[in-house]
């Protein structure tokens, strides 16, 4: 099937790398297809996919059924997302939106559709990916231009699909895979790679269920290779396949250091063929990005490879741990620092700050956990005669990355064992605080004791004299009485207080 006709109306943007390629047209006919393209027959069954056999066996490292492509695009595919915590949400205004503009985009209703979408791209100026904003206008039978404007959706103006190749001198960004394609352009003429070599690469940001499953099938992907991306696995792993292996590796997200979901675990899936390969993740990230940006800079001076982009990917998910841990280092130095000086009242913030601190290096310790194991099985596989491991320095590579990750666990158990000290240490001045202060009320409590005990004979005595009876002294005239009793409330008075004074009670 033509796919012109899934990308009429669609314009892509499209930017320039740093090094240059010149771009290798594919041949094709009157109708935008190849010329040289064979029929490849999709047999597809749904008992096949109900028990999850093996794709069927080629004699080629893979074949790419562009047909298989070209109809999924052309058809009107709803989406249904893959569950994840950081996708967003869509309200039902948004849905009913994009239900319209894919209506229109198909050519139910609409004369013509001109799509320059918002194009929201994580990447840099060095690797070709830049942030751009763009119009997105619906022309209809009883509208025009000028006065008819939709406000895209979320699903529709976010890029999701990337594609690298080395034959074509732009990296490509579009909303929907079919918008990848330029008028009159096949799949086949974007992932077709000269007699000399190259390499391509797909990216997908939150993909649907039926862009996943339609990919897959293109790409001969086996099905629980699928079903681990559909689920998203959150093992870390590599596995092999007759024409590819599989990595499942995992990030964090890193985007809003403020979010209540930093440092909550993102996976990334690799499917790593011989002449390019399909990357899924299902949360905004800069990895990518980043991966991109490298290759700008340095693909004049390495051999690019699917293997070598692989890597690349796994050193940046790795390399995105260091800013995290040096700033848990600082925090805790400063810790243990402010231990021994912290006033009493700031106790329940700093150990607010130790929780947050000791829960933050648990979180890297469990990402980082398991890497170390991965990348030492795919390193030791590169160094085997297996058909689908990668070649050349790839699995050395493979080792400093190892190094890396065996380094940060290391810091990352030395940074708990700071933090326990210093919760120790806060208990144990806590502890002390505690006593001093009890210290301080037991010495308050007996001065209150030794006056209690000097006025309950006073007490007394005035008690005494004080009744409504008839008492020695009553008739008495002068005031010898009363300066005799005052006289003798201050000599016991003065007797007790020096015999507490020579005990030391006060």
């Amino acid at each position: 099937m033509n796919s012109k006709v899934s990308v009429e109306g669609l314009t892509l943007q499209r930017t320039a790398s740093n090094n240059t390629h010149n771009r290798r047209r594919g041949t094709g006919g009157e109708d935008g297809t190849a010329g040289n393209r064979t029929d490849v027959a999709s047999i597809r069954s749904s008992i096949q996919e109900d028990v999850c056999f093996p794709p069927e066996e080629t004699t080629n490292t893979y074949t790419i059924d562009f047909e298989d492509l070209e109809e999924f695009v052309a058809q009107n595919h709803t989406k249904t997302p893959v569950a994840h915590p950081f996708m967003p949400r869509f309200s039902q205004q948004n849905e009913q939106a994009k239900k319209v503009f894919h209506d229109l985009r198909n050519g139910e209703g609409a004369h013509k559709v001109s799509v320059e979408g918002h194009a929201r791209s994580v990447a840099e100026d060095a690797d070709a990916d830049t942030i751009g904003d763009r119009n997105e206008k619906i022309i209809g039978p009883d509208s025009s231009s000028e006065n008819l404007q939709k406000t895209p959706t979320h699903w529709d103006t976010q890029n999701r699909f990337t594609f690298f190749s080395s034959e074509i001198d732009e990296t490509v960004h579009a909303p929907e895979l079919g918008g990848l394609l330029m008028p009159d352009e096949t799949f086949r003429d974007i992932f077709e790679l000269g007699p000399e070599g190259g390499v391509w690469w797909l990216d997908m940001l939150n993909p649907s269920e039926e862009e996943v499953f339609a990919i897959c099938g293109a790409f001969r992907v086996h099905p629980l290779t699928r079903e681990d991306i559909t689920t998203q696995e959150t093992r870390e792993k590599v596995e092999l396949f007759k024409s590819y292996y599989f990595l499942c590796f995992r990030s964090f997200y890193s985007l809003d250091k403020e979010s209540e979901d930093y440092l909550e675990p993102i996976n990334v899936y690799a499917v790593v063929f011989r002449e390019g390969l399909l990357t899924f993740s299902f949360c905004q990230n800069p990895h990518a990005a980043n991966v991109r940006k490298r290759i700008g800079r340095l693909r004049d001076y390495v051999n690019l490879s699917a293997d070598w982009i692989c890597y690349a990917l796994i050193d940046e998910i790795v390399d995105s741990f260091a800013p995290v841990l040096h700033d848990v280092e600082n925090e805790s130095e400063a810790i243990e620092d402010g231990i021994f000086t912290a006033r009493f009242e700031d106790s329940r913030a700093i150990m607010q700050q130790l929780g947050t601190c000791r829960k933050r290096v648990i979180t890297l310790l469990r990402l980082l956990g398991g890497k170390a194991d991965v990348i030492k099985g795919f390193a030791k596989k590169c160094n085997e005669s297996y058909a689908m491991a990668p070649r050349g320095d790839v699995g050395l590579y493979l080792s400093d990355v190892q190094d890396h990750v065996v380094t940060m666990m290391s810091n990352l158990t030395h940074f708990e064992k700071m933090l326990a000290r210093a919760h120790t240490n806060h208990l144990s001045q806590v502890q002390l605080a505690h006593i001093e202060l009890g210290g301080h009320s037991n010495v308050l409590l007996g001065k209150i004791t030794v006056l209690a005990t000097i006025l309950v004979p006073l007490n007394l005595i005035a008690g005494l004299f004080g009744m409504n009876v008839h008492v020695p002294g009553q008739d008495a005239g002068g005031l010898g009485w009363w300066f005799g009793i005052v006289g003798v409330i201050l000599t016991f008075s003065a007797i007790c207080i020096g015999t507490m004074k020579k005990l030391k009670y006060i």
